[in-house]
């Protein structure tokens, strides 16, 4: 089973294409909705995967970091997403 993890926020087009492109894929996700906590959000992440994080989406696949959108839609094109998945 694979754990997918998508921060968004709920203005954010690319958290929408992030999350269709995840369904297209057939692949089921736990979104969490930053509007509120936004900042926290950010320090969390940051502290986690030692990586400035400044916009949603951020992506994480079992435990990896994978960035925003454009990283997951390069990593789906490129196979690297495959890699990650318990598939």
């Amino acid at each position: 089973m694979n754990k997918i993890d998508v921060y968004t926020s709920s203005s954010c087009p690319y958290c929408t294409k992030a999350k269709k492109l995840l369904q297209m894929l057939d692949l089921e996700y736990s979104e969490h909705n930053v509007d509120e906590d936004f900042d926290d959000m950010c320090e969390d992440l940051a502290l986690q995967f030692g990586k400035p994080i400044q916009t949603v989406p951020q992506i994480i696949v079992n435990g990896r970091y994978v960035g925003g959108y454009s990283d997951l839609e390069a990593m789906q094109k490129s196979g690297k997403l495959k890699e990650l998945l318990n598939r």
